[in-house]
């Protein structure tokens, strides 16, 4: 009788096993497809961004965005971190400017993607509409950094993977669950 139970019990921890893995993978699948609105390229950058995390397979909507923006902040902080080191190699005053007012513009997105990852993890109306404006904030930093040295006619150090920084928000902005309506003010 033992072993009949512990066999049905195996059999059902082999049913169900496999139904959680697929419900996450449809979560995150129904999430690239709403983020890429049909674009095959997109949807796969979604997939192949999310799938980099191992949280992605049990995390819920919330969740996608958080890791999303965890992602965003780990790259504009290493970004930072290469620009810092370049500025303390600059021997040109203008480069070195440049340099530092780029480190600063991604050190202020670090921040903002920090916070903007905690507060989609924690939910909520306020939570999400704050990470909606960090992730806002943030977009735009490699453009911000570029212009700095267009305007002191220098040609920026940024690569290509520095810009995908505003592929990244984006995605975590699109995850971000939609925000329940705000209540009306009383007078």
């Amino acid at each position: 009788m033992a072993s009949l139970q512990a066999l049905f019990c195996a059999a059902a921890l082999l049913l169900l096993v496999p139904h959680a893995c697929v419900a996450s993978a449809t979560l995150v699948q129904d999430q690239c497809e709403r983020y890429a609105a049909g674009d095959g390229s997109s949807y796969d950058y979604c997939v192949w961004k999310l799938g980099r995390d191992g949280g992605s397979a049990s995390a819920d909507a919330r969740g996608l965005a958080a890791i999303a923006a965890r992602m965003a902040r780990a790259s504009a902080k290493a970004t930072g971190d290469r620009l810092a080191g370049m500025r303390a190699n600059e021997t040109v005053p203008a480069r070195r400017d440049c340099l530092a007012a780029c480190a600063a513009e991604y050190a202020a997105a670090v921040r903002r993607l920090g916070r903007a990852a905690r507060g989609a993890a924690r939910g909520g109306g306020a939570g999400l509409q704050r990470a909606q404006t960090l992730l806002a904030e943030a977009a735009g930093t490699p453009a911000r950094c570029d212009g700095a040295f267009a305007a002191a006619g220098q040609h920026s150090p940024l690569a290509g993977a520095d810009r995908g920084l505003d592929d990244e928000i984006q995605l975590a902005l699109s995850l971000l669950p939609s925000t329940p309506p705000a209540p009306p003010v009383r007078p």
